[in-house]
This record gives C-alpha cells, structure tokens and sequence, in this order.
C-alpha cells in the first residue's frame, strides 16, 4: 500500500461516519520502490491530499515534512521530490490501518489494506 493510498482509505463503520478518517498506520514492513519522478503529478496529487494526515504518516514513519505546504512549496525541487517519493515509492508490505474513532483495525498483507467488514460488523 502506497502513501497515497493510505491518504484515501477510512473506516467503513457506520458509526464513525464524520470521524473515520484518517487512519493510523503501524508498519511492519515497508519497502520502497523506484519510481520515475513526476514533477507535474507529484504537484496533482498535492491537490488532492489531506495534508494534516499525510504529514502525521511521513512522520511516524520518520519522515520530516514541512507543518504546512505553502503555494510556494510547489516550486521546491528537492522537496517535491521528497514528496514524491514519499507519495509513489515507500510501499507499506504489512502492518494494520486502525480507525482512531472506533478502533477498528484493518490488516495490509503482502500491500493490499482489507478494508471489508467481517459478517457481524455492520457497514
């Protein structure tokens, strides 16, 4: 599970609807890729993100990112390529997403986050 990914993901409980997001991440085992950098997606995506949850993962992950991107931020090489590495190429190969608002955890094996209810839960 990329990064990325994670920036999407939230609990599918109905009783954490309004606070299902985002979710903690505990990483096992993490394994990054090499990705041709993409100024112009790399800038898309950072569009697209919460950044307060994308900054709380860098971090527990030990990555030091910026409080705030800043408008400014964009025209910043190395640190747009930071971001995109930290967006495309640290793949999280297992570990458990937990919704922070219910505690319901969600296993990633070999990358893939199963975000499905079991029978007695309900969506």
């Amino acid at each position: 599970m990329r990064l990325l990914t994670h920036n999407l993901l939230m609990c599918n409980l109905k009783t954490c609807a309004g606070q299902n997001f985002p979710l903690a991440l505990q990483a096992n085992e993490i394994s990054e890729e090499n990705t041709e950098f993409n100024l112009v997606l790399t800038q898309k995506m950072l569009g697209k993100l919460d950044w307060k949850a994308f900054h709380r993962v860098a971090d527990s992950l030990g990555h030091t990112l910026p409080e705030e991107l800043t408008p400014e931020d964009q025209n910043n090489d190395e640190l747009m390529q930071r971001l995109h590495h930290l967006l495309f190429n640290i793949v999280v190969l297992s570990g458990t997403l937990t919704c922070q608002s219910c505690g319901r955890a969600y296993p990633i094996d070999k990358g893939i986050p199963n975000m499905l209810l079991e029978d007695s839960e309900e969506a």
